[in-house]
């Protein structure tokens, strides 16, 4: 009878601990949901590098702007890194004749229309592109590829960000994501349900410079690690307990 009794615990406890498929679908409502996703860009920030292209009627004149404009084409990222401009912790670029030029709640592209105006005295027609080049996110916990991976696009979804890291592992809790970002100096600790689509809406769906990513042990894979193990130690455990079962029953 004991035996019996305990079978039936450790059967109850296998079968309530499985996921179900409300633990492990993304956009669970999202047919319900209207998405109205920002569409504003990064905001420098200090720490960050840029590469800087800078171009004109005449390719000489931007010269003077930057000396290495005739050898951007044949940089690779890493020399990029080394040659680009590092924003200062007040916000602050140092750029050739120009001088110092503030980044303060600017993206690339409102920074390349200031630095546009104060280049036309010298250079004609001139156009200038920026990009971010150091824009890194971490990922970690329950997910198939954990890392710090660096992105040379200016906008960076939170699926695009865990797609990078091979997306949650079977046991990730997709109702409680932790983003950690920095705003003005301070940690600040966010969480995303990624069952619901309702993030999407979210200033969180789109990451900053910097961000972290922690994907939780789901409740099943807390619960199997603290009682049974895992299924091959349930399996052991079961036909052990059968075995004791047909023994005492004869």
């Amino acid at each position: 009878m004991l035996v019996r009794s305990l079978i039936f615990f450790l059967l109850s406890i296998f079968i309530f601990s499985c996921a179900s498929k409300k633990d492990i679908l993304y956009f669970q409502d999202i047919k319900n949901t209207n998405i109205t996703t920002d569409i504003s860009f990064l905001t420098i920030q200090p720490g960050d590098i840029l590469d800087i292209q800078i171009k004109g009627l005449n390719p000489e004149s931007t010269m003077f702007f930057q000396p290495s404009a005739l050898n951007q084409a044949n940089l690779n990222l890493e020399n990029r890194l080394i040659d680009g401009y590092l924003v200062g912790e007040k916000g602050q670029i140092l750029l050739p004749i120009l001088g110092s030029v503030s980044t303060e709640d600017e993206t690339t592209f409102s920074l390349a229309s200031k630095i546009i105006k104060r280049l036309e005295p010298y250079v004609k027609n001139p156009s200038v592109n920026i990009r971010v080049i150091n824009f890194r996110v971490s990922i970690l916990g329950e997910v198939n590829s954990p890392g710090t991976f660096t992105v040379l696009q200016e906008r960076l979804s939170i699926m695009q960000a865990l797609g990078l890291a091979g997306d949650l592992t079977i046991n990730g809790d997709r109702s409680n994501v932790v983003l950690i970002r920095n705003e003005n100096g301070i940690k600040k600790n966010y969480n995303i349900n990624l069952t619901s689509s309702s993030f999407m809406n979210s200033p969180y769906y789109f990451l900053k410079q910097n961000d972290i990513i922690y994907v939780q042990q789901n409740t099943t894979k807390v619960k199997s690690s603290g009682i049974i193990g895992n299924v091959g130690n349930f399996s052991s455990v079961m036909s052990l307990l059968v075995s004791l079962f047909l023994i005492f029953s004869r």
